[in-house]
Formats: C-alpha cells, sequence, structure tokens
C-alpha cells in the first residue's frame, strides 16, 4: 500500500488545486475579449493595442524568471551523485504545483485582508509573482535536499505559498517595506522555511550516510549550468514586476547586474583564499550568485553605482565563508542545511536588508516602494528615515519569524508516518524513487548500493 501513497495523495491535491482554481481565479480583463456592434447589428472585436506600460511587456522577463525556477534551481540541484535525478525531477514538480497553488493562495489572502471574497485575476503580474513564490519553495527543497518524500514535498508546497503571501502582505501593506527582488520575502523566507522544517522533521548529520553527500566531476558540471542560468537571469527575476515604471525597472536591471557581478568576482576570490589558493565548486556555484539575493531589497533605489557594487561584493566574500567555515558550525549544532541555502539564501538575503537599511538612512531620497503608489516612501511625505528604517527593521524580525515558525510546524506535520518518512539509510538517496536508479546507482557505485536497499527494507 505504501508505493501508493504518492499516486493517491497527488491526485487528491491536484482535485482540490482544480476545484478552488475555478472557485477563487478569474481571468485578467484584458485577456477578455472586447466586442462591440458594428454596422448591421455585427459583433465586431476591439483589439488592445500594446503600450510601453503594458504588462505583456514584461513577457520576456518573466520567462527568464520561470527559466531561473525550472532550468536554473533544476540544475543547480543536480549536484549529488545519488539524487542527480531527483533533485531535478523535484524541483520540477514543484514548479507545476506551486505555480497554480499560489494564484488559490493570492485569492485566500487577499479575501482575508479585503474582508470580502475576491477572485484572483491571471495575468502576467500573477505569473511572475508565482514565480517569485516559487523560487522560495525551491530555496525550502535545498534546505531540505534529499531530507523528505514526494508526498511530504507536497505538503511543504500547499504550506509554504499560503504562508508566504500571508508575510508579503504584512511587509508590504502594514509595515510598507519595498523589497522588489525578494531579499526577504523570497530568499530568507524560503531558506528559514526549510530550516524550520529541519528542525521538525528531527533530521541529524550522523544520519545521513557519507556516500550520499559525495559529488562527482559530472554532477559539479550540471549544477554548474544551473549557475550559469541563475546568473544571466537574475536582473529580470528583481524587475519582472516593474513593468509599468521603466525608469525604475532599468534601475532594478542595473543595479542587480552590477551587484552579482560583483559577487562572482569576490566569491571566487574569497573560495581561493578559504582553500590555500584552490577553488571549492560548492562556493563557485553559489557565492557567485549572491549580489543578486543581497541587492534585492535595494535594487530599485537611486544610489551610486558603486553602492550594489560594494552590498553584492560583500555578499559573494560572506557567502563562501559560509559555505567553508559556517555550514560546518550550524551542522555540529544540529542544523541541517544539505544544498546550503542558509548560505546563499539567508543569510545574504538579510544582509541586503540590513544594507538596504543602512542605505535609506544614508540617502533618503532613495527610497522606492513599487506595489503600490499609496505606500510609496520618501523624506517629503511625512515619514523619517528613522521610521523607515525600523519599518525595515521590523520586516525582517516579522518574516523570519513567520518563516521559522510555521517551517518548524510543517516539520512536525510531515514527520507523522502517514506522510512516507525517508529512512535515515535513504537520506540523499533517489533509489527508493526511479525504476532505473538501482541500475543506474550500481554502476557507479558498485555493489554497496544494493546491500544498502536490502538493509532498509528488512
Amino acid at each position: 500500500m505504501k508505493q501508493f501513497t504518492l499516486p493517491i495523495v497527488g491526485y487528491i491535491v491536484f482535485i482540490v488545486v482544480i476545484i478552488l482554481f475555478g472557485v477563487c481565479t478569474k481571468l485578467d480583463s484584458d485577456s477578455v475579449p472586447n466586442v462591440g456592434e458594428g454596422v448591421n447589428g455585427t459583433a465586431i472585436r476591439t483589439p488592445l493595442r500594446l503600450s510601453t506600460s503594458s504588462m505583456m511587456g514584461s513577457y520576456g522577463m518573466m520567462m527568464d524568471a520561470t527559466a531561473m525556477c525550472v532550468m536554473g534551481f533544476g540544475f543547480l540541484y543536480a549536484f549529488c551523485k545519488k539524487y542527480t535525478w531527483a533533485g531535478i525531477t523535484f524541483n520540477l514538480f514543484i514548479c507545476g504545483l506551486c505555480f497554480l497553488w499560489c494564484q488559490v493562495c493570492t485569492c485566500i489572502v487577499g479575501s482575508i485582508f479585503e474582508g470580502e471574497f475576491v477572485k484572483a485575476e491571471i495575468n502576467i503580474t500573477a505569473m511572475i509573482g508565482a514565480d517569485l513564490v516559487t523560487a522560495a519553495v525551491l530555496i525550502t527543497f535545498g534546505v531540505l535536499y534529499g531530507f523528505t518524500s514526494p508526498t511530504q514535498l507536497i505538503i511543504i508546497c500547499l504550506i509554504e505559498p499560503l504562508a508566504m503571501k500571508l508575510n508579503e502582505h504584512i511587509v508590504i501593506h502594514f509595515l510598507h517595506t519595498s523589497d522588489a527582488g525578494g531579499s526577504i520575502l523570497t530568499h530568507a523566507f524560503g531558506a528559514f522555511f526549510g530550516l524550520g522544517i529541519t528542525l521538525g522533521l528531527g533530521t541529524k548529520a550522523k544520519n545521513i550516510p557519507e556516500e550520499n553527500r559525495k559529488t562527482t566531476y559530472t554532477s559539479d558540471s550540471f549544477a554548474m549550468i544551473g549557475t550559469i542560468v541563475l546568473w544571466m537571469f537574475w536582473p529580470s527575476f528583481n524587475g519582472a514586476l516593474l513593468f509599468n515604471d521603466v525608469t525604475v525597472q532599468q534601475r532594478v536591471v542595473v543595479n542587480t547586474y552590477i551587484a552579482i557581478c560583483a559577487s562572482c568576482v569576490t566569491g571566487i576570490i574569497t573560495s581561493a583564499l578559504l582553500h590555500k589558493g584552490k577553488f571549492a565548486m560548492i562556493e563557485v556555484q553559489n557565492a557567485t550568485l549572491a549580489g543578486g539575493v543581497s541587492i534585492g531589497m535595494s535594487c530599485s533605489f537611486n544610489v551610486a553605482p558603486w553602492v550594489p557594487v560594494l552590498i553584492g561584493g560583500l555578499a559573494g566574500a560572506l557567502s563562501s565563508v559560509g559555505y567553508a567555515k559556517i555550514a560546518e558550525m550550524l551542522e555540529g549544532v544540529g542544523v541541517m542545511d544539505s544544498a546550503g541555502a542558509t548560505q546563499l539564501h539567508g543569510i545574504p538575503g538579510v544582509f541586503g536588508a540590513l544594507a538596504a537599511a543602512i542605505v535609506v538612512v544614508a540617502t533618503p531620497n532613495s527610497y522606492n516602494q513599487y506595489f503600490s503608489r499609496d505606500t510609496m516612501w520618501t523624506e517629503g511625505e511625512g515619514v523619517s528615515t528613522g521610521e523607515q528604517l525600523g519599518m525595515i527593521l521590523a520586516s525582517i524580525a516579522v518574516t523570519l519569524l513567520i518563516s521559522f515558525v510555521v517551517g518548524l510546524l510543517n516539520g512536525l506535520l510531515i514527520r507523522l508516518p502517514i506522510f512516507d518518512t525517508v529512512h535515515d539509510t535513504m537520506l540523499i538517496n533517489e533509489g527508493p524513487y526511479f525504476e532505473e536508479a538501482s541500475e543506474h546507482q550500481e554502476e557507479h557505485n558498485g555493489k554497496e548500493y544494493n546491500a544498502l536497499m536490502d538493509h532498509t527494507m528488512a
């Protein structure tokens, strides 16, 4: 019966998603034909012309952000030799489910705060928003890489987007904090949600077979493809939602480009510093991207170009130090993070928000809010820089609290045997999930894999 747990849970969830999708969503008004009456009573459809402010202008950026989720994270999670197929497959599965479920969550959270039922409109903006939410879940998957079964991942995909949309609403509409690239709303949230889950699951480093954590030349090369995809498209990820303000959108793209270039330099240099002149691939694959994470909150700010260079450069160095030193320390105190998402997304995300707070105080006119005009903050609109600083710090605290606590509760929930938990000997091992995995891994790793499978099934 155990082998049918995933199909049963999966189809039940999918049916529920279909029903709720029908109840909670509708097409954007611009997607519905505008039909008028012509000569002799004939129906005439009036086409909607593309303008410079049209959201369709961000279609290319939306697809870039989607490619980051599907291809970037997918290949990046191919780094473990015994979890290569699972990393790519589960990443794609999470994308498909979260892209849909996020629209339902938008309706639920919006209706709660509006006090009345409001359907979510499906358009390019909604699809970009789904990319941002899905990225957070994929970051969480990085923390849990190899620790959870597909059934457990389904439950995570249902809970985390709802919690993230709730936190997003609080940060944007109550704390009035701009986070265009999601330094805390996406990256830090996903990382600390994952840390909460690992604590709830009770996963211990000593229980993971050392062989399962190893990489190969091939698997690390696949992961570098993911790094390159993420690095290339990160400016689109940060700027896709700004289609209605080309000036700000260009500034976001430029600042992100500069910052991620800087982290590429410092991440690699710092790796060589920490390893006696040689590079560690995990740092090359990840720390080089830290600039895109750290500049997320301040990428829309009107600042001198050296500012994103400094922020990105510091983030790259900090991330490399995290992988080389901090990760081992965290494992020593029982904090598990399989793919090191804390070092790429969690720490640089919080660092980026703190850097944005400093920038706000140092340059009062730099703060630009893109979510809604009525929450734009400038010194001349009655909001002091001190208040702006306080709101950003409060947003960091609220985000970390909500993500970690809800993640912890989620971990305790999926720890129940009904959700098909992963045996300690099968942590970071795709064997139980793929028909061909036994032959594949035996070919590369010898007879030890079959012996491990026999021990697990006994």
